[in-house]
């Protein structure tokens, strides 16, 4: 984690000396975790859950050549909910939790046309609850709407897998702001 941090801070600095740091921005989105919960939380059975996918997440894009850009983001994805009931034997009740995680991404994004994008890299998440670090990925698509020189509103699809337990895939559609620089 403290490598990916450096890499991207010298990308930083590397990138405003050749002025290619193109803009700034967030991201907000919301979809579905395909996951197999009990296996991801190893417990059966469950009260009740969810598979509402959340993501709040920062970006910063340098321009490495015309149409090609490198991404880093920053941020939180909420993976899934669930609750279930307990006992030990005198006391009981419902406990809960939502999985959340922390992820830092460095991806690739291909300009097909000036408006739609495609992207993909690798990711780190580290789960908010203590449970661990694991990969993941980034496979996004959209369309970039143009609010004059300064601001564009991305719309797109984001497909995020996450290799922990269960495996949980989210399938989020996702829109933003950025500041073009």
């Amino acid at each position: 984690m403290k490598r990916i941090s450096i890499l991207l801070t010298g990308l930083f600095f590397i990138s405003m000396v050749h002025a290619q740091f193109r803009s700034a921005g967030l991201v907000v989105g919301a979809g579905y975790t395909l996951v197999d919960i009990e296996n991801a939380i190893d417990y059966s059975p469950l009260e009740d859950w969810d598979h509402i996918g959340v993501i709040f997440k920062a970006l910063a894009e340098y321009e490495m050549k015309r149409d090609l850009f490198l991404v880093g983001e920053i941020g939180e994805n909420r993976l899934y909910y669930w609750e279930y009931r307990w006992t030990d034997g005198y006391y009981g009740g419902t406990r809960w939790r939502s999985e959340w995680t922390t992820n830092l991404g460095i991806s690739i994004k291909k300009m097909v046309n000036e408006n739609v994008f495609i992207q993909a890299g690798p990711s780190v998440h580290i789960f908010n609850g203590g449970s661990g670090t694991v990969l993941g990925l980034l496979l996004a698509a959209g369309y970039e709407l143009s609010l004059g020189d300064q601001f564009t509103l991305p719309f797109g699809i984001r497909i995020e897998p996450v290799f922990g337990s269960g495996i949980p895939v989210s399938l989020l559609a996702n829109s933003g702001i950025r500041y073009n620089f």
